[in-house]
C-alpha cells in the first residue's frame, strides 16, 4: 500500500515539500534555511515562489490556524481565500460579527446581511 504524503511549508523560503504522512515523529526542518516547517495538509496547492501576494495570503491563513486537509477521499480542502482582498473582507466580517477569524476565513461568500444593523 502506498503511503500518503502531506505537504510542509517554509514561509521564509517560500518553499513546499512533500513528506510521508506517517513520519510526523519529530519537528521537520527546511533543507534551505534549517527553520521549522509547517504541516499544511495533503490538499495544498503551493503558490509560485515569486507570487508575493499568494504567499502573504498563505501566511495569514496558516497563522490563523487554517490547514489544507482533504475532507473526503475525493474532495479537496474546501474553500480557502486566495487573495489579500478576500482575506481582508473576511477579517472585517469577523470583527463586525464576532465570529472567530479561523471560521470566517472559510466562508465562500461573506454573509454581510447578518452583520448589518
Amino acid at each position: 500500500m502506498a503511503h500518503t504524503k502531506s505537504s510542509f511549508v517554509c514561509l521564509p523560503c517560500r518553499a513546499s515539500y512533500k513528506r510521508a504522512h506517517d513520519a510526523f515523529a519529530g519537528e521537520r526542518r527546511c533543507p534551505r534555511c534549517a527553520g521549522g516547517l509547517i504541516a499544511v495538509g495533503s490538499a495544498f496547492a503551493v503558490p509560485r515562489r515569486r507570487d508575493v501576494a499568494g504567499w502573504r495570503t498563505l501566511t495569514l491563513l496558516l497563522n490563523a490556524g487554517i490547514r489544507f486537509h482533504r475532507t473526503s477521499c475525493c474532495g479537496g480542502a474546501g474553500y480557502r481565500p486566495r487573495t489579500r482582498h478576500e482575506v481582508r473582507e473576511r477579517t472585517l466580517y469577523a470583527r463586525r460579527s464576532g465570529e472567530p477569524l479561523a471560521r470566517a476565513l472559510l466562508h465562500r461568500d461573506v454573509p454581510w446581511e447578518r452583520t448589518a444593523r
